[in-house]
């Protein structure tokens, strides 16, 4: 066989193994498809899992012929594939979809239609949304996110309804404040025949969405005693609070419960904030409190907030909490007492700052506040730190500190070499040990 007919077999051997390993993938494909469209709710996670991880543009075209016939769960979670991809190769699914049988599936597809520019599809979204039934209205009210329209506004509202479950009446009256920049008479009026509602929690909701109207002093009132009679229906309708403003006295105490016992530590800023609006002179005991919750993320939080309220930390406070505290409390207790001009915590940080896995961003940039030449040679090491943020920081406070120390011997860091944010960094550290090791 001369070279020529070799060159010609090995091509056409190429074009046979690509062929066959494409129709391989595109089993694959149909497979996970297959089981993301069935009934087992595990083999249906499982390889929404690994088509989300693979991001495989073919998904697109393949889901286009076959979510229609998807179980719901299945149709969700193709939904959610479909948004990792741009609107140009998505956009021919979601006009097929704009004639599905299932309003949640006509909905969203009308709805990301209209939010990329085709706002002739309104008419079709706000019937949509107002054919929907209660079982899917929680994923359209998802998938409504800056449409801003009449017509829809005026179907949500139908979802404002007694027989709404807690979690679905809560999420239509946020998604309304937010569309009507506040509270409209038309929602107002419907939410009113709300407060004799069967569930404890959709009353609840109506009457925190009262409580800044005429009958105010009332709905806080009623509102106070659904909370007291349960403290967990705080958080199932906190969605819609006003958080900038102060709220009746009536709620004082169930604001006060909640900051006592949040969910989780972002729970505990915005509560801090609120009930120092509310009743300043209950917050400090309230975040006190919160020092030995046994969740760590809380009492990093409390101690922050608490940090950031004057008085809020007293130094024999500090000075447990640099005793006895978690490394993330350590830190913010010794940047508290440096501002307080004791530099009692300025070991322990050095200490962290050097140890192998408690070095933090967070850390460093505390370090760098104390104007300390012992803080030099810890910042030096920090540089050359596996964490950009590290470096950065570290950078930074270099930077600062020296200039403080040596106000008349000034460093030309930008001619140093060093760059944070640059994998080579060896000969710029030299450059600034060098110079250390002259004025140190």
């Amino acid at each position: 066989m001369n070279a020529g007919a070799c060159r010609s077999t090995g091509a056409a051997l190429a074009l046979l193994a690509a062929s066959l390993t494409a129709q391989q993938a595109t089993k694959e494909l149909d497979a996970l498809l297959d089981q993301l469209g069935g009934a087992d709710a595990t083999a249906r996670s499982q390889a929404f899992q690994t088509l989300q991880r693979e991001r495989n543009p073919d998904v697109v075209g393949r889901l286009d012929k076959r979510i229609a016939a998807f179980a719901p769960a299945g149709q969700q979670l193709a939904l959610y594939l479909l948004q990792q991809h741009a609107i140009d190769t998505t956009r021919p699914v979601y006009t097929h979809l704009l004639t599905a049988e299932r309003p949640l599936l006509r909905a969203t597809a009308a709805a990301m239609l209209v939010r990329h520019g085709e706002r002739t599809h309104l008419p079709l979204l706000s019937k949509a949304v107002a054919t929907t039934p209660r079982e899917d209205r929680l994923q359209v009210l998802n998938a409504l996110w800056s449409i801003d329209d009449p017509a829809v506004r005026d179907a949500v509202r139908g979802y404002v309804e007694a027989d709404a479950n807690g979690p679905l009446l809560v999420a239509a009256l946020a998604l309304l404040r937010q569309q009507e920049k506040g509270q409209s008479d038309a929602t107002t009026t419907v939410v009113r025949r709300l407060q004799t509602a069967a569930d404890a929690d959709v009353r609840a909701a109506a009457l925190l969405w009262l409580v800044h109207g005429p009958d105010g002093e009332a709905a806080a009132t009623a509102l106070a005693a659904l909370l007291r009679e349960d403290g967990n229906r705080f958080w199932r309708i906190e969605r819609l609070l006003e958080r900038d403003r102060k709220q009746p006295a009536a709620l004082t105490d169930a604001l006060v419960a909640a900051l006592a016992a949040p969910r989780a530590g972002h729970d505990v800023a915005w509560l801090a904030t609120l009930v120092k609006l509310q009743a300043p002179d209950r917050v400090l005991p309230a975040l006190r409190q919160l020092l030995d919750h046994k969740n760590t993320e809380v009492r990093n939080a409390a101690m922050q907030a608490l940090a950031a309220t004057p008085g809020g930390l007293e130094p024999k406070d500090l000075l447990q909490l640099l005793r006895a505290g978690n490394a993330e409390q350590q830190v913010l207790a010794a940047g508290v007492l440096r501002r307080m001009d004791d530099a009692s915590g300025l070991p322990i940080v050095i200490g962290l700052v050097q140890e192998p896995g408690t070095r933090t961003a967070e850390a460093v940039r505390v370090l760098a506040s104390f104007r300390s030449r012992e803080v030099v040679e810890p910042l030096l090491a920090a540089l050359d730190d596996g964490k950009v943020q590290v470096r950065q920081f570290a950078w930074t406070g270099l930077q600062q500190v020296l200039g403080d120390l040596f106000p008349y011997r000034r460093f030309a860091f930008d001619r140093a070499g060093y760059n944070p944010g640059s994998e080579d960094r060896a000969a710029g550290l030299q450059t600034l040990r060098a110079w250390w090791a002259t004025v140190r």
